[in-house]
């Protein structure tokens, strides 16, 4: 199979993988949970670890799908990843600062919880991680 080929099979199969994340997110939400679906039992626990395993592969997918390695950077290319690095490693240091410190955040009259930073923390570190590799 062509390398363009999987690039593109894993583009496909990371926003399958994506909708399942943002399901398991609903399914955690609504307040539905325990249920059995089709003969399987599913509460709070095994929804957690779904989603992390979601999150994983969606994170190696993610990296085939778009590693773009075939055409060579420029220097405004180069520039723009280090910036964007900088950006996602802060973004990602003010969630882990927030789970640390133990900071509240309300919006409105909703508490935000921690497992959102936590969520925010995994996607903004690999992002940044994903911005310096491509600016090397």
């Amino acid at each position: 199979m062509h390398k363009h080929t999987l690039r593109e099979l894993s583009k496909f199969a990371s926003g399958l993988v994506a909708a399942d994340l943002l399901c398991w997110l609903w399914l955690y939400s609504s307040g539905l949970l325990p249920r059995t679906f089709l003969g399987i039992y599913i509460d709070y626990q095994r929804s957690v670890l779904g989603m992390i395993f979601d999150i994983i592969l969606l994170a190696i997918l993610i990296h085939l799908g778009w590693n773009t390695k075939d055409k060579p950077r420029t220097k405004g290319e180069h520039r723009f990843h280090i910036a964007a690095g900088v950006i996602f490693t802060i973004v990602a240091l003010l969630h882990l600062s927030r789970i640390l410190f133990g900071w509240q955040l309300v919006i409105g009259s909703w508490h935000v919880p921690y497992w959102i930073n936590g969520l925010g923390v995994v996607i903004t570190a690999f992002l940044a991680y994903a911005s310096f590799g491509l600016a090397n």
